[in-house]
């Protein structure tokens, strides 16, 4: 119930009960005066019954008693009610959206009314603060990341290509294993000042997207056949369940989807065990493309699947599985389908261990 509406009901109440107290009081002494009075009595000239003349006078106090109570709900109402609901709405919106909401003036309303409300307004602007001093800070970062990945990508080029010219070269069994060592973790840096770069685009709005309709079949079945010498080297059955009926295209980058699927089919076959199994599979429904990769590999522990998706993070047991990787994959997975108009996330396999990992993509019109 709303604060109007009990302020209302309790008015209504009130007035009711008095106007049945005073009837019935009425009553009573009209019981044991009546025969003392005049049949009847002149008002302005005229003779009234006086039965009349005194049930019209209750009446208008009744109307009196009404308009009080009129005036005083009207005066919590402004004074109260409007106040706090203003406040309400403004709360929600900044709860919901952290966008502040302009508040009325409250300068004729009630002191504490009015100390709650310039509360609220230190509050949030406090907070508002803070977010944009954060944000700074986020554009700082983003800025220094993007700017030392440059200037780092360039010259570890050239150290890769100078290594790899090297392992042509006439060396001992000892030299050759460290060159190639070397050449191993050279692309190993390459690839993570890629993948930093793309995360300052992603943070700084240009990570750019060519939209299209992509067969999503097609793509599927090509991930498969490109991860099935790492499956099988690592003895872990690789499987695509194609569906027999087509599903429709999705709206999508075909290149960056593509990605995504990469990290996360790879993702479960290196956390899978040797004679365990990945599955690939698709389906449809709502205007939606879902697909998913269901491992049977080591899962996500419960206190590590609310950070599972933040920069940097690794669950532990994934270190202990793979030690290379860097933690912003599933990052840079996630922000690529929120992009899209789809999602990703993941729960634990119902029927025994591992993990599934659901990717939604919008049907392309």
């Amino acid at each position: 119930m709303s604060a109007r509406a009990f302020v209302a009901s309790l008015f209504a109440g009130s007035l009711a009960l008095i106007c049945l107290f005073t009837l019935v009081a009425f009553q009573i002494i009209w019981g044991l005066i009546s025969d003392l009075l005049p049949a009847k009595l002149g008002v302005f000239g005229f003779a009234f019954p006086t039965a009349f003349i005194i049930y019209a006078n209750g009446i208008l106090l009744y109307l009196l008693i009404a308009l009080i109570f009129a005036f005083l709900y009207q005066m919590i109402d402004r004074l109260f009610i409007k106040p706090v609901k203003f406040i309400g709405t403004a709360m929600d919106e900044f709860a919901k959206h952290s966008r502040q909401v302009p508040l009325p003036d409250f300068a004729h309303t009630i002191e504490e009314v009015d100390g709650f409300t310039k509360a609220f307004l230190e509050y949030t602007d406090s907070v508002e603060k803070v977010h944009e001093r954060d944000m700074e800070v986020s554009r700082m970062k983003s800025d220094f990341i993007s700017t030392a990945a440059h200037q780092l990508r360039t010259p570890m080029t050239g150290i890769r290509w100078a290594l790899e010219a090297l392992q042509t070269s006439g060396l001992t069994a000892d030299q050759q294993a460290l060159i190639d060592s070397a050449v191993g973790k050279s692309h190993d840096l390459v690839t993570i000042i890629g993948t930093l770069l793309d995360i300052s685009s992603i943070e700084s709005g240009k990570y750019k997207y060519k939209f299209e309709a992509v067969d999503m079949a097609g793509v599927l079945e090509e991930i498969t056949r490109d991860f099935s010498p790492l499956a099988q080297a690592r003895q872990v059955a690789l499987y695509y369940n194609k569906n027999e009926t087509p599903l429709g295209k999705a709206r999508a980058d075909r290149e960056r989807i593509k990605w995504v699927l990469n990290n996360l089919v790879e993702n479960a076959i290196r956390y899978t065990p040797a004679g365990g199994s990945v599955q690939v599979s698709m389906d449809a429904g709502l205007g939606r493309i879902f697909i998913r990769v269901k491992d049977t590999g080591i899962g996500i522990k419960e206190g590590d699947r609310s950070s599972i998706f933040e920069r940097f993070y690794r669950a532990q047991n994934a270190v202990q599985k793979e030690n290379s990787g860097n933690g912003l994959g599933l990052y840079i997975a996630r922000t690529i389908a929120t992009d899209h108009g789809g999602d990703l996330n993941f729960e634990p396999n119902k029927d025994g261990q591992g993990t599934t990992f659901s990717f939604s993509l919008p049907l392309a019109n």
